[in-house]
């Protein structure tokens, strides 16, 4: 930010450092004053506590000790820690010229836009977990979004721990973000807790579009979490990328083949210039509508295995299968034919039909539900993926 109404000068009774400019006062959270300071022509941002007791001076003390080693391209840069600031003993940090998080989505950014800056989070994130701390206190006033670039930086580790000082802990989070164990400050918090809040902050970020697993991270139980933020990430690239497969499988069956026969046709014009008498039609109809049957005949049964499926995740599966038998279907009808312009013809209406019965098949899977977007209970989900996870039929959850 670097709006002069968001700042307030401090009172001159203030003896001022000949090495800061005046300090302005930058915000005030339940803890803490932060002050902009202007040194070598650089802003910084010192932070002191509201009051000089003890415990206050401690914990300061123990917020810069746990994150001055720090560093990342989306964590605030921590430097000295200062006993005698201008303001009084503070941490000496980056000034970062920028929004909340809050802010951010307010100005409807593009949904590529909050894919990076969701990225970016869960790379500092993860690096701070990597390191053995746990940030205990992530929240959007925590997560800035530089004007320039829109890049995050994650801020504040005043409620920050790890294992060498947790006995010297005072919690004092956000409860809209901070998960039930935190909360209840229980003895065993460890990042999953980090990540129940992220998946708060992913139904701020990104609303419905990544409903199931933002719904698996804020799960009460954290055993049913994701283990790690690593998780996360590969669940959003699996879904990401999971309509753009069905695509290029549909794509793939449409132009493969097809190239495939028109290359062998270039490469057997005169083969099949010699042939054309040998082949009659009514030889060549009785082959072609052969294969059209046979074809369509795999294809109504794979047809009739989705349309039974309930849910999307379940009917998904019969592809592998139904790939497998064309491709047996292929290699033993196609490759016993030996006239080269009958070949050629079978390999057209394979392709054909092959396309037309796969199409079908995959717009009738994309019209079921998925698991995660029908209402069900977080109880009933975990049960049919665990059904889809060990491969096994879809079977109606009975609640027990």
């Amino acid at each position: 930010m670097d709006n002069s109404d968001t700042f307030k000068p401090v009172s001159n009774n203030i003896e001022y450092s000949s090495t800061y400019s005046m300090p302005e006062e930058f915000t005030v959270t339940g803890s803490a004053v932060l002050y902009r300071v202007r040194k070598a022509g650089k802003y910084f941002i010192i932070k002191t506590p509201k009051d000089n007791s003890g415990q206050s001076l401690a914990l300061l003390q123990r917020e810069y000790d746990l994150s001055i080693g720090k560093q990342h391209p989306h964590i605030v840069n921590i430097f000295p820690y200062e006993p005698s600031t201008i303001v009084g003993p503070g941490i000496v940090m980056e000034y970062i010229d920028g929004r909340t998080l809050t802010q951010f989505i307010a100005e409807n950014p593009t949904m590529t836009e909050r894919k990076r800056v969701f990225k970016q989070l869960l790379d500092a994130v993860s690096y701070i977990h990597r390191s053995g701390l746990v940030h205990n206190d992530i929240k959007p006033d925590n997560i800035m979004v530089t004007r320039s670039g829109n890049d995050v930086k994650l801020i504040d580790f005043g409620l920050a721990d790890n294992d060498a000082y947790y006995l010297a802990r005072t919690l004092g989070c956000t409860k809209a973000y901070a998960s039930p164990e935190l909360q209840a400050q229980e003895k065993d918090i460890d990042a999953r807790s980090d990540i129940y809040s992220l998946g708060v902050i992913m139904k701020e970020l990104f609303g419905s579009r990544y409903s199931g697993i933002a719904a698996r991270c804020v799960k009460e139980r954290k055993e049913k979490r994701y283990n790690n933020v690593g998780e996360i990430a590969k669940a959003i690239d699996i879904r990401d990328k999971l309509p753009k497969m069905i695509t290029l499988l549909l794509a793939a069956s449409l132009i493969i083949i097809p190239l495939a026969y028109y290359t062998f046709s270039l490469n057997s014009v005169q083969e099949r210039v010699e042939t054309d008498k040998k082949v009659k039609k009514e030889q060549t109809d009785e082959v072609l509508n052969r294969i059209t049957y046979s074809i369509d005949s795999i294809g109504n049964i794979y047809y009739s295995l989705v349309s039974k499926e309930k849910y999307y995740e379940f009917a998904y599966p019969h592809l592998g299968p139904y790939y497998e038998a064309m491709s047996e279907y292929q290699t033993g009808v196609l490759s016993e034919i030996k006239d080269t312009e009958l070949y050629s013809l079978a390999s057209a209406q394979y392709s054909k039909a092959y396309s037309n019965c796969l199409k079908k098949i995959v717009e009738k899977i994309e019209s079921l539900p998925s698991i995660n977007d029908s209402g069900l209970s977080e109880e009933e989900v975990e049960f049919y993926r665990t059904l889809i996870l060990s491969k096994q039929p879809f079977t109606p959850y009975s609640g027990k």
